[in-house]
């Protein structure tokens, strides 16, 4: 199977987004104000769209691209874009692009970046995509990255040990990170792709692209 695709309700910049027939298109709540946003939302499916819909009247939506509406109750503990993500999972799919998920409220940027780490909890991957910006989570592995500019890289578990990185301005060779100090904030891309290795603990990694 392919992507699944969430469109969030936090600050959008995207001006186009491309779906494959395998991809499913998620829009979570008030993120149906960012798809409209799209130049060629005319012809982009929405294939779900979900939320307790506490900031706009869903009845009033009158859209044939949407294929499925799953209104949930507002009084619940997970937020819109954390059940979006379970239901992608439950249908099979392992590479989640998350959209419109940074900017507003702080608390909602965190709380994304912390369903990054869900997701690769339940071995899958997750980027959040926002303008030149890309947020992943590295769990256990090694991977070879290509920006331009700025890269930064922290800790989520409590250590992170067995961190390599190769192809950057600057270097580290099986070192250890803490949680609780940004030894690795904004490192620099060459001219080559940027290698990147945990061994054990999960690695947020921070980085621009072209």
């Amino acid at each position: 199977m392919n992507r699944c695709i969430i469109i969030g309700a936090g600050e959008f910049s995207e001006k186009q987004i491309i779906k494959t027939d395998e991809d499913f298109l998620i829009v979570c709540d008030g993120g149906y104000n960012n798809y409209l946003k799209l130049d060629n939302c005319d012809k982009l499916s929405i294939d779900l769209l979900i939320g307790d819909f506490d900031s706009f009247d869903i009845e009033k939506i009158d859209n044939k691209n949407i294929k499925k509406i799953v209104k949930l109750n507002p009084i619940k503990d997970d937020t819109d874009v954390v059940d979006a993500v379970k239901y992608g999972l439950e249908m099979g799919y392992n590479e989640f692009c998350l959209y419109g998920c940074l900017g507003g409220r702080l608390e909602h940027s965190i709380a994304n970046i912390q369903i990054l780490a869900y997701i690769k909890d339940n071995n899958a991957n997750g980027y959040i995509i926002d303008e030149s910006k890309r947020i992943i989570i590295l769990k256990d592995e090694e991977i070879s990255l290509t920006g331009n500019g700025y890269i930064s890289i922290f800790a989520l578990s409590g250590k992170v040990s067995g961190v390599t990185l190769k192809n950057l301005k600057y270097e580290l060779n099986n070192a250890t990170l803490s949680n609780s100090f940004p030894l690795g904030i904004d490192n620099e891309f060459i001219d080559k792709p940027a290698f990147i290795k945990v061994k054990k603990g999960k690695l947020l990694v921070i980085y621009t692209v072209e």
